[in-house]
């Protein structure tokens, strides 16, 4: 039996990074939302001020993407693990300390992660819908990839999709996220913008329980396989930058295995593994990241959770654009 695998597709017409300058840590002060914001901002959550910063500047990087479409025919979605985290933290501390009374009714409403999305559209008349995912590490692509099956479908003309995090105050052994990767994207078939990319999207599962016998190991390391080939055809379209963001984990193991062993039966690509992170923002931040690899080259990133999530993206340029 041929498992299909479910290829999204769309052409990004402009992105933008919200991240601490190089050497900052997460959880320093390197944000004025006064600056960047203005007015009006100081209640809302850090990650849906670097969002909503990030959003102006992809939309102006997009040319105005939204501006010729009516308002019904635009999207978001946003992808997050702890855009929230430190506001429950600190909800949970004033209740236990001083009672729910203590609460501030300017800062509570913000405990559902929905609310950060929904900032976002609301101050870009984002009416078509908008939607949060929060999938373990994976949630900034899983967003891009159900913003392009959205456009695909032609239930919007335009969406905002990526990631915004804020520092986990309970990381573990990971290390907490900042700042916002945000894509404006529009539905493949039509050209590419001068400086815009293709991005296509996998989303698997590996569940973790099977990785205990050889049989479930094999049936991941071929699901991890199938939606390689299906991302990166063979022939020129093979990747020339790749990169795991994984828990060090058995999903992380065997997702590791099989992107080797793909990569060494194509091309003599070097396989980068990145750390544990508590946010779904470094794979976004890799694929919004320019310049991409010219000539029609593909950056590959996979990323998994332990909890058994696997997304996997290209972005590539073509050889000509508009």
């Amino acid at each position: 039996m041929t498992v299909r695998v479910a290829v999204a597709e769309s052409v990004v017409h402009g992105a933008a990074l919200v991240l601490p300058p190089e050497g900052t840590g997460p959880a320093e002060a390197w944000f004025d939302h006064r600056a960047r914001l203005g007015r009006g901002y100081k209640y809302l959550p850090p990650a849906g001020q670097y969002l909503l910063a990030a959003a102006r500047t992809a939309l102006e990087d997009s040319g105005g993407a939204t501006d010729s479409h009516a308002p019904e025919l635009r999207g978001a979605v946003v992808g997050t693990n702890s855009a929230v985290a430190a506001l429950h933290a600190g909800i949970d501390g004033t209740v236990r300390r001083e009672g729910a009374a203590a609460l501030s009714p300017m800062s509570v409403p913000y405990f559902s992660v929905n609310l950060i999305a929904g900032r976002l559209s609301a101050e870009h008349l984002l009416k078509g819908f908008h939607l949060t995912v929060t999938s373990p590490r994976v949630a900034g692509v899983e967003a891009l990839h159900l913003a392009a099956l959205e456009l695909a479908a032609d239930r919007t003309a335009v969406a905002l999709a990526g990631a915004a995090e804020a520092p986990d105050p309970r990381p573990g052994d990971a290390e907490p996220e900042a700042g916002a990767a945000l894509l404006v994207l529009r539905p493949r078939g039509g050209p590419v913008p001068a400086g815009g990319a293709v991005l296509r999207t996998v989303l698997r599962f590996v569940p973790p329980p099977a990785l205990a016998a050889a049989d479930g190991r094999r049936i991941a390391r071929d699901s991890v396989r199938r939606a390689l080939d299906a991302l990166c055809p063979g022939g020129p379209a093979a990747p020339d930058e790749v990169e795991l963001l994984a828990d060090p984990s058995p999903v992380g193991d065997a997702v590791a295995d099989a992107l080797r062993s793909w990569c060494a039966e194509r091309v003599p690509v070097s396989a980068r593994w990145s750390g544990a992170r508590a946010g779904a923002l470094a794979p976004v931040v890799r694929l919004a990241a320019r310049p991409l690899p010219a000539g029609g080259g593909r950056r590959l990133v996979v990323t998994a959770s332990r909890a058994g999530g696997v997304a996997l993206a290209t972005a590539h340029t073509p050889e000509h654009t508009d």
